[in-house]
């Protein structure tokens, strides 16, 4: 029986940084993912995710800014570049609750930002046709992240400080022992003092072996990449990474071109979905092109059709936390559609929470035992 000093189930970004953190402290560590690093199943995958600080909370503002940081260092220690500047806009309809709250979070951290109305919207980036009284809000930090290539960076790191990563090996089971935990994968039992569960959407499943019956919702959301007839109007620099935030209708998001021939966009869909397939939502997707077609006028025909997973908590906030019964065990699902940002700097935090150590973040929103999911959790 193999032994480790941690096992981390699941390789996509949390896990594959888990294990990073945790091999460059000198840890023995084995990361087990049950297809391949880098697959389309889950929601680690594809060639951009967003990172920005205008966020509706302050705390999450302040981990945006150590979690730049924290990306900066792996794009340095790999010697790649992972993270492109392409500014952010958020905007709506006035007294949108979450826009105002973005506002007063961006105030409060002192983050610099342009307040805009609809017109400064559109004589910046020409590109939007919108309602007169659209106002809005402009962060330069915004970003994007190489999905792909962040998972495999931080693979590659893994393993160059000596973690062992073993692919198609399906987790059975997690079994807590008395020095540690027992891993249950392909006919064979892996031992370790320490594990971190961080399989996304196949949690709930895998916790509840444990005892542990988690308020999880996994859902599957719709995104959609457009040709526009002048392409160097939609590159990064020309046209900013936009969120439209909205009281009625569904949290909208989209990228300039990046690593793709068109221009990423993406319809929140947030309904419980048990369909593990790539297989598009119709009614979303066509929902999702008569959008672009009414704010982005200029874009051409829908060229791709893609989907990804949320695992969603009742309050959207992350779970970062040990197992209340198996402190041995971590649990990480930070995710909720918004966790992908985090994914460096989280590594950091699941190897203090699994070897015991207290995290100089304030993680307190992401325990177990938070309001939130208080009398939720079975």
């Amino acid at each position: 029986m193999q032994t480790s000093d941690l096992i981390v189930v699941g390789a996509g970004v949390m896990g594959c940084a888990a294990a990073y953190q945790a091999a460059r402290e000198g840890r023995r560590v084995l990361l087990l993912e049950q297809y391949r690093v880098g697959h389309a199943r889950g929601s680690s995958h594809g060639p951009s995710r967003i990172i920005r600080l205008a966020y509706t909370s302050v705390n999450y503002v302040r981990l945006c800014q150590a979690a730049y940081h924290a990306w900066r260092d792996v794009e340095s220690e790999v010697g790649k570049t992972l993270l492109v500047t392409a500014g952010g806009l958020d905007f709506a309809e006035p007294g949108t609750p979450s826009l105002e709250k973005t506002r007063s979070s961006l105030h409060e951290t002192g983050v610099p930002f342009d307040e805009m109305d609809g017109a400064d919207i559109v004589a910046r980036f020409p590109q939007f046709k919108l309602p007169e009284d659209t106002v809005g809000i402009y962060q330069p930090d915004t970003a994007i992240l190489a999905a792909d290539l962040c998972v495999a960076a931080l693979a590659f790191l893994a393993k160059r400080h000596g973690a062992e990563i073993i692919e198609d090996a399906k987790v059975e089971g997690v079994e807590p022992s008395t020095d540690g935990v027992v891993v249950h994968a392909q006919g064979r039992r892996f031992n370790a003092s320490r594990a971190v569960l961080a399989v996304g959407s196949w949690l709930g499943a895998l916790t509840s072996d444990l005892g542990l019956n988690l308020p999880l919702r996994v859902t599957k959301e719709q995104v959609a990449y457009f040709k526009p007839c002048k392409p160097q109007a939609f590159a990064v620099g020309r046209f900013p990474i936009m969120i439209a935030h909205d009281r009625h209708t569904p949290f909208k998001s989209g990228f300039p071109i990046h690593r793709s021939e068109g221009v990423k966009l993406m319809i929140e869909n947030k309904v419980a979905s048990a369909d593990e397939t790539g297989e598009v939502d119709q009614s979303r997707l066509e929902q999702l092109k008569g959008y672009a077609k009414t704010l982005l006028p200029d874009l051409g025909e829908m060229i791709k059709a893609e989907t990804c997973r949320y695992t969603m908590t009742p309050d959207e906030d992350f779970i970062l936390d040990r197992h209340p019964e198996y402190p041995q065990i971590v649990l990480a699902s930070p995710c909720s559609g918004h966790g992908f940002k985090f994914g460096a700097l989280f590594g950091r935090i699941l190897a203090d929470l699994a070897f015991e150590r207290v995290s100089q973040y304030d993680i307190r929103m992401f325990r177990l035992n938070r309001p939130g999911l208080l009398g939720r959790i079975a």
